[in-house]
C-alpha cells in the first residue's frame, strides 16, 4: 500500500471510489463505520452493496453522467445488522484528459448526532404533552425567577420587563456573550406566559445545515435517501415558541428558507410541495454582537429586522461585578444541597479575588469554578488559598476604562487582519496536507474540531474539497 493510500485509510470521513460502471475500486477504513467491510466490497457494484439505491438515487451513477459535483448530500439507509445510517456525502468527477473516468464520495456519518436531536425532539415533545396545565403568572418576584439571579440595574430592569415580553408575540433577539444566561432569560419569558404553550429548542451550532434543515421543516418520505415523514420542530413547536441559539451560525442559504417561513407563517417540509400554516414565536440568540454580523455580512439584513422586533442585550459578569457575590452564595447553596456538604462561608479576600476577575466564560464559568471548589474544600469556608489551590484562574484586575474604549477602536481592524493572516496559514496548510483536516490540525498543533470549525467559519470547504479532486486527477 502506497504512503497517499495510508494516508486516506487514517482519515475520519469515508471515501469510496467508483469507475463508470459504477464498480467500486477503492474504500478506506471509515467506511466501516457505516456498517460496510471497506475490503469486501471492493469489485462490487454500488447498486449491490446498497439495494435500496438505484441509478435515478445515486449520486455515483448522476455524476458520472453529468460531470458534475454533487454536494452536502443527506443521505439515510440501513444496514446490514439494521442500523439506521445518516450520512452526508460529497461525490465528484475523476477527470482524465478531458473525460470522466470515474467519481469519488467524501461522507460524514452523523448518525450519532442525528439520534441525539431526535432523543432530545422526542423529550421535549413529550414533555409538552404530559405537563400539567397551570398557571404561570405567580405573584411573588422571587418565585418567578428561580435560577434568574442578579440586583444589577440591568438585569432588574429585564426582570421587570419579564411579564410584557412574555405577553408579546413579538420575535426576539437576544444577545450575549458565551455563558450570559441567554436560554435562562427564555426559560423565564416562557414560564410567565398566560398560557401553558410549548418551548421548543434547538442549538443551530449542533449539527450541519443540511441535518438542521430537516429538524426545522421536517421531512416526506423519499425527500432523500432512507427519507420518513416527520414532523419539524415549526410544527412541534406550534402555538408556542420556538428558541433557535447561536443563529449566527447558520449559512445564508437556510436563513433564506427561515425567512421565508417566517413571513409566510406556512412551513414546507423537505422535499414536500404542500404548505403547513405555523404559528411559532421565533426567540433567537447569538453570542456574537449583531452590528458585527451585519458589518461582516455573516446574516442577511432582512431576516435580522424579522428577528429583532425587541431585542435583549445580557450584560457579561465583569460588567456587573455586584452580582458575583450573589451569585456565588447562590451556587454554593445549590452544590451544598447537590452534594450534601455543609459550606457555609467564603472568605471577604476570596470575594474580592473573585471579583477582581474578567470572568472571560462568564455565569458558566463561575458555576464550574464553585462546582469545583465544593469537590475540594475540606472546611466550612471557601479561602482565597482554596482558589489558588484548583489551579483554576489566573486573576488579573480589569484594564482601566479608558483602555477599554481605545481596545474597542482598535478592535474591528486588528481583528479583520489576525482573521485575514489565520485564514491564510490554514489554507497553505491545508495544501500542504491535500486536504487532510486530520494532518493540517497536527502540522499546526490544535485540535480537529478547533481545525474544522475555522474551515467551517472562513468557508473553506470547497476549497478542501478541490484539494482532494487535484490529487486524483
Amino acid at each position: 500500500m502506497s504512503w497517499e493510500q495510508d494516508m486516506i485509510n487514517n482519515l475520519n470521513e469515508g471515501i469510496m471510489m467508483v469507475d463508470t460502471t459504477l464498480m467500486i475500486t477503492f474504500a478506506n477504513k471509515a467506511v466501516d463505520s457505516i456498517g460496510l467491510n471497506h475490503q469486501k466490497i471492493i469489485g462490487k457494484n454500488v447498486l449491490e452493496v446498497f439495494p435500496n439505491l438505484n441509478e435515478r438515487k445515486s449520486t455515483f451513477f448522476r455524476v458520472i453522467k453529468t460531470g458534475k459535483e454533487i454536494v452536502n448530500n443527506q443521505q439515510s439507509f440501513v444496514t446490514y445488522r439494521g442500523e439506521r445510517k445518516t450520512t452526508l456525502t460529497s461525490t465528484f468527477p475523476i477527470i482524465k484528459e478531458g473525460n470522466v473516468v470515474g467519481a469519488y464520495e467524501i461522507f460524514q456519518d452523523f448518525s450519532a448526532v442525528q439520534n441525539l436531536n431526535e432523543q432530545i425532539m422526542k423529550l421535549q415533545t413529550e414533555n409538552i404533552d404530559q405537563k400539567e396545565k397551570v398557571n404561570h403568572r405567580l405573584n411573588n418576584f422571587d418565585e418567578k425567577f428561580p435560577d434568574f439571579i442578579g440586583e444589577d440595574e440591568s438585569i432588574l430592569k429585564l426582570k421587570n420587563q419579564i411579564d410584557l415580553l412574555a405577553s408579546s408575540p413579538s420575535p426576539i433577539l437576544i444577545y450575549g456573550e458565551t455563558g450570559t444566561g441567554k436560554e435562562v432569560v427564555v426559560q423565564n419569558i416562557h414560564r410567565a406566559s398566560a398560557k401553558n404553550i410549548p418551548l421548543i429548542t434547538q442549538n443551530c451550532a449542533a449539527i450541519p445545515d443540511n441535518l438542521l434543515e430537516s429538524y426545522l421543516f421536517g421531512t416526506v418520505r423519499g425527500a432523500y435517501t432512507g427519507a420518513v415523514d416527520n414532523k419539524g420542530l415549526f410544527e412541534v413547536a406550534n402555538g408556542g415558541i420556538l428558541f433557535l441559539d447561536e443563529i449566527n451560525s447558520l449559512s445564508k442559504n437556510l436563513q433564506a428558507k427561515l425567512l421565508r417561513v417566517i413571513q409566510d407563517q406556512k412551513v414546507r417540509r423537505v422535499g414536500g410541495t404542500e404548505e403547513v400554516s405555523v404559528n411559532v414565536r421565533i426567540i433567537s440568540a447569538t453570542n456574537v454582537h449583531p452590528r458585527e454580523l451585519l458589518s461582516n455580512k455573516e446574516f442577511r439584513e432582512d431576516l435580522y429586522y424579522r428577528l429583532c422586533v425587541l431585542n435583549i442585550e445580557l450584560p457579561p459578569l465583569r460588567k456587573r461585578k455586584k452580582d458575583i457575590p450573589i451569585l456565588i452564595q447562590h451556587f454554593i447553596d445549590y452544590y451544598n444541597e447537590k452534594f450534601e456538604k455543609n459550606i457555609n462561608k467564603i472568605s471577604d479576600d476570596a470575594i474580592e479575588y473573585l471579583t477582581n476577575y474578567s470572568w472571560p466564560g462568564n455565569i458558566r464559568e463561575l458555576k464550574n469554578m464553585i462546582e469545583r471548589l465544593m469537590n475540594v474544600v475540606q472546611s466550612h469556608c471557601i479561602e482565597k488559598s482554596d482558589i489558588q489551590l484548583t489551579d483554576f484562574l489566573q486573576v488579573f484586575p480589569l484594564p482601566e476604562e479608558i483602555k477599554v474604549v481605545e481596545w474597542q477602536q482598535q478592535k474591528l481592524n486588528f481583528k479583520e487582519e489576525i482573521e485575514k493572516k489565520e485564514k491564510e496559514i490554514i489554507k497553505e496548510a491545508l495544501k500542504n496536507a491535500g486536504g487532510n483536516i486530520s494532518k493540517t490540525a497536527r502540522d499546526l498543533d490544535i485540535p480537529q474540531q478547533t481545525l474544522s470549525n475555522k474551515v467551517k467559519k472562513y468557508k473553506l470547504e470547497t476549497y478542501i474539497y478541490k484539494l482532494k479532486l487535484l490529487k486524483y486527477e
